[in-house]
């Protein structure tokens, strides 16, 4: 496998080199000028290319600034791409690597970014990658959106948190830590918030005292909608009516399961101290 490295952006020409990747990744109709970027990267935030040997353009790029959230500072990571090319090869956890240290190094713990719930592949790098969790859900976070990815759907988010200076974060990211799968929470008697039908949701149950919960989501939503916009749409409004009050209620999802024939996902929910 070729070699990879990250390199820090500091000048306009290397922001700019990111603007073919956010064209690839998500269309033209979203793209963050390269002066902006050049303007946060030297103001505390971070505009960071990913190299793969052998080629001269970065196959990725993350992008994040300084925020925030009650009342303390935070890292908000508003942008990750990644060329299909390059996809599973493990630059897009070199790129979080390079994001964490950066935040180290300002003594920043906690970096943050919104997440649509129906990606299960992100959820999974999200959760079993990089240790994230998210216990907040936002529907229709931000308004319409023309891009390819986004576009016909409301925009329902996940926020997510990346404790970035914890064991399980370190654990995650070095791979040490033995992942649970679906059939393991099934067998232990997990109560299904939201099950799938067949390709479809079913209806989400009501909220009781349990410790743990599934909520499932269909394994490649992009090729789902492709198929069934409306299909897309019901899932769209059956998983908001699970996350929507499970987050309101005190749960957080801290791991997105996968069958071990990879045909099934659903997130783990556990139930938060109060």
């Amino acid at each position: 496998m070729p070699a990879l490295r990250v390199e820090v952006a500091h000048d306009i020409e290397a922001c700019r080199r990111t603007v073919p990747i956010q064209e690839e990744v998500w269309s033209g109709d979203v793209v963050v000028p390269p002066q902006l970027l050049l303007a946060v990267a030297h103001n505390g935030g971070l505009v960071a290319l990913g190299y793969v040997e052998g080629e001269e353009a970065p196959a990725g790029f993350v992008f994040g600034f300084l925020g925030i959230y009650d009342f303390h500072f935070r890292h908000h990571s508003h942008m990750l791409g990644v060329r299909e090319p390059h996809r599973r090869t493990g630059l897009a956890v070199k790129l979080k690597e390079a994001q964490r240290d950066h935040c180290l190094d300002q003594g920043i713990d906690t970096i943050a970014w919104t997440m649509d719930p129906l990606e299960a592949r992100n959820a999974y790098f999200n959760f079993a990658k990089l240790g994230a969790f998210a216990r907040t859900y936002g529907r229709d976070w931000y308004g319409e959106m023309p891009d390819r990815l986004n576009a016909g759907l409301p925009s329902d988010r996940l926020y997510v948190e990346w404790r970035i200076a914890t064991d399980r974060a370190d654990r995650r990211l070095r791979g040490a830590e033995e992942l649970a799968t679906l059939e393991g929470a099934e067998s232990e008697g997990v109560r299904w918030l939201l099950a799938a039908e067949g390709d479809a949701p079913g209806t989400a149950a009501a909220l009781a005292d349990d410790s743990h919960l599934l909520v499932a989501v269909p394994t490649d939503f992009q090729q789902l909608k492709a198929r069934d916009r409306d299909l897309a749409l019901r899932w769209r409004h059956a998983v908001r009516d699970a996350l929507e009050p499970a987050c309101a209620a005190g749960y957080a999802a801290v791991e997105l399961l996968r069958s071990a024939d990879r045909t099934r996902g659903a997130y783990l929910l556990v139930k938060q101290p109060r």
